[in-house]
């Protein structure tokens, strides 16, 4: 299978996790055939504690994992303590880059651990560290004669970004869940809005904030299509069927945006496209659209992202200004400075907020002025 039909057979069920947390559970069936992996899922791990949890493993059975690591202490690993120093959102790391296999092997927390479970080999794509706790997506084989190459590196690279914007936006659900009693109950109160569509780019469901940007004509419903006025629809059906085949116009493996303009030539909506397997046997959701109205964010946020994510005064002025513009030349044009510092700063916003990309970063913010941030 080729590297774009490879990434697109596992986007869809990653994508769909954000709305239905089963479906790690394919995504991560998918992702050991893709790498012939025996073991794949997402670990969570206390790093100052030396404690280790599995969430939605594949290939080994969750309790014996969960129980082999209750009586572990990571911070024994000879391989976690090599990785430690080097957690940090979007790093890909390998066992084999960490210590000689043959060293490894020799420890008793190999013997008690990973010769268990089969590992002769992880790497870990880590979607979030904070400085405490880091969520990895691992993969592992147990192949004395092998060692993972650049198809699948290649291919767990490609796939970061997308595992790390995911990630985001399952854990914001997440915690919206967490106050109410049902998932349809969290959708309706993100305040950023989603629009479910059919494989025919229809407009099967559609949340309270998205029925907002409906009511307020920045975004239209013509004969259940999707649209916005003028020439800029052109562009939005572009980045619908290009999502619909997964097809991204990027390289890089990041999520494709689009920025509405309104008259006056300033940046109005900024929509994402993410590709999904049906919805629900009665609705056959295809695409699940994300789309943000571009406001005047009050200079009061300023504070209220640095007490939140640590930022610097430098660093919260430019994620405002991001959010204001939807995009970074523009943004570090605002702040004085050149587009190469800009996204070398905004390298330190990432860490800090724990998002990865414009866009992600941008929904962040948004968030939190919904939330009465400003």
């Amino acid at each position: 299978m080729a590297t774009a039909d490879r990434l697109g057979n596992l986007l869809e069920p990653l994508y769909a996790s954000v709305l239905d947390v089963n479906a790690l559970g394919t995504f991560n069936q998918r992702l050991a055939e893709a790498t012939d992996s025996h073991i794949t899922g997402v670990l969570i791990h206390d790093v100052a504690g030396g404690r280790g949890q599995v969430s939605h493993i594949h290939g080994v059975d969750n309790a014996h994992i969960a129980s082999l690591l209750a009586e572990m202490d990571l911070r024994d690993d000879p391989w976690m303590k090599r990785v430690t120093p080097r957690l940090a959102i979007g790093r890909v790391l390998n066992t084999e880059d960490l210590l000689p296999r043959r060293e490894a092997q020799n420890s008793g927390f190999y013997n008690n651990y990973y010769r268990k479970l089969g590992i002769v080999q992880q790497v870990a794509s880590v979607g979030l560290y904070d400085g405490t706790n880091s969520v990895t997506l691992s993969l592992c084989h147990g192949d004395m004669a092998r060692a993972y190459g650049e198809a699948e590196l290649g291919l767990l690279r490609t796939l970061t970004p997308h595992w790390i914007n995911a990630y985001a936006m399952l854990r914001r659900i997440g915690g919206l869940q967490q106050q109410v009693a049902t998932l349809e109950q969290a959708l309706e109160r993100s305040p950023v809005a989603m629009f479910m569509l059919t494989d025919t780019l229809r407009i099967c469901r559609t949340n309270a904030a998205a029925e907002g940007l409906l009511g307020a004509g920045l975004l239209g419903c013509e004969a259940g299509a999707l649209v916005v006025n003028g020439r800029a629809d052109i562009g939005l059906q572009a980045l619908l069927q290009r999502a619909l085949r997964g097809d991204s116009r990027l390289s890089d493996g990041d999520v494709e945006k689009l920025v509405v303009y309104d008259a006056s030539d300033r940046p109005s909506l900024v929509v994402t496209a993410h590709r999904l397997p049906q919805w629900t046997a009665q609705e056959p959701g295809a695409l699940l659209v994300f789309a943000r109205e571009v406001k005047q964010a009050s200079v009061s946020l300023e504070p209220t992202l640095q007490r939140l994510f640590g930022l610097t005064v430098a660093e919260s002025r430019l994620a405002l200004a991001l959010y204001r513009h939807a995009d970074a030349g523009a943004a570090a044009q605002e702040c004085g400075i050149t587009t190469g510092t800009a996204l070398g700063r905004l390298k330190t916003v990432y860490d800090k907020t724990g998002e990865r990309g414009q866009a992600s970063l941008v929904r962040l913010v948004a968030t939190v002025a919904a939330a009465g941030g400003d």
